[in-house]
């Protein structure tokens, strides 16, 4: 069975070619895993997902993806400061209650946050100073 959709949109293509490989990746909302597929084999990241969606985890689960089930308006709470070199929210910041909060916490536990969307991608750096590393 073919896990993977082979056609790769154009929110993903933007979004590999801005994650250095190696690095190590959060998916929040990461849905059947597509992207984060495609940044591990591409990549060759670290990659890690959170997904509210039990069905999109079991899809995740079959592409060998490490995705915990998880609600991200809740906070990021499990993770530490600077925790990943890059966050991704693509296509899932408009399913929030509270975009605000997701963004800042996203902020604290990556060095760097993308955010996308089938027609743009922009990229949030988490500035902090010399004394919280």
């Amino acid at each position: 069975m073919n896990v993977v959709n082979t056609e790769i949109k154009l929110d993903h293509k933007l979004i590999l070619g801005i994650v250095m490989g190696g690095a190590s990746v959060l998916d929040l909302g990461c849905g059947e895993g597509d992207l984060l597929y495609l940044l591990e084999q591409e990549n060759k990241v670290r990659g890690q997902g959170i997904e509210f969606s039990e069905q999109a985890i079991y899809s995740c689960v079959e592409k060998g993806l490490s995705v915990h089930h998880g609600d991200i308006d809740s906070g990021l709470s499990e993770y530490g400061d600077g925790s990943f070199d890059y966050v991704i929210l693509n296509e899932s910041l408009q399913q929030v209650w509270n975009p605000d909060n997701v963004v800042k916490e996203a902020l604290r536990v990556g060095r760097k946050v993308i955010i996308g969307s089938r027609i743009s991608v922009i990229t949030l750096c988490a500035c902090r100073s010399s004394s919280e590393g």
